[in-house]
Order: structure tokens, then sequence, then C-alpha cells
């Protein structure tokens, strides 16, 4: 016996007198069912059309729960702050910039207006003459 059948004799992992057929090793393992998971799969749920688009003219700070009790409902909200002084039109933006950073996306549509819409909305423009600001 050379030195090539001595490795492939000690590297065999069965045994050549088992015979698999006979049905033994089914018996032996695979006795008890596995109960299926609880777990359902992963699936995407179905991005929901625009039915409805709420504009709110804010005036002071006081009003910013008007358009993010809205827009945590998932709408997209037209945010209009020409009626706003200059010192509360800073805490309006900073606050809706922080609710858009969290929930979807700030967008400068001039310097009064704003729109901030759901991570499950996509905005596009065209005809514009340059990039809409993204904040």
């Amino acid at each position: 016996m050379g030195i090539f059948d001595r490795i492939t004799a000690k590297a065999t992992p069965y045994d050549e007198d088992f015979d698999y057929d006979e049905g033994q090793y089914e018996d032996e393992y695979y006795e008890e069912e596995v109960p299926e998971s609880p777990v359902s799969p992963v699936r995407s749920l179905p991005t929901p059309e625009v039915a409805r688009i709420v504009t709110v003219w804010v005036d002071n700070y006081n009003a910013v729960e008007d358009f993010a009790k809205e827009f945590r409902n998932g709408l997209p909200v037209i945010l209009n702050l020409s009626d706003a002084p200059d010192d509360q039109r800073r805490r309006i933006v900073d606050f809706a910039l922080g609710l858009g950073y969290g929930m979807g996306y700030f967008n400068q549509i001039s310097d009064d207006v704003f729109l901030l819409t759901p991570r499950s909305i996509e905005l596009e423009s065209y005809g514009h003459k340059g990039p809409i600001k993204f904040l």
C-alpha cells in the first residue's frame, strides 16, 4: 500500500461497510418534525399615492404643531413663512429641518416657502433655472 492509499484510507469520512440506503440515517436524525418559525418574511410596504398635500401658514413658533402633526402622519406639507418675523422664522425653520431630517426631506422652494416630504415621496423638478436648494 502506497502513501497515497494510506492517506485516502485515513481521510475517508465514512465507514464503507455502512449502508446509507437502508434508511437508518433518516430515522436516527429526523424523527422529530421541526416546527415552522412564527416569523414572517420581510416584505416591502406599498408606497401610498399622495391624495392630499397640506399647506400651512405659520406666523410664530407656537404654531409648529399644526404642520408637525400632518407631516408625522405621512403627508407632504407646504410651509409658508411669509407672515413670520425673522426671529420666529429661524426657530421654525430649525424645527422643520429637524423634523425633515428625522422623517423625510426638507426643501426650500423660495425665500418664504418650504416643502416637507416623507421618504416615500420622490420630488422631481422641471423647468427650474437652477437646482432646488435642498437644505
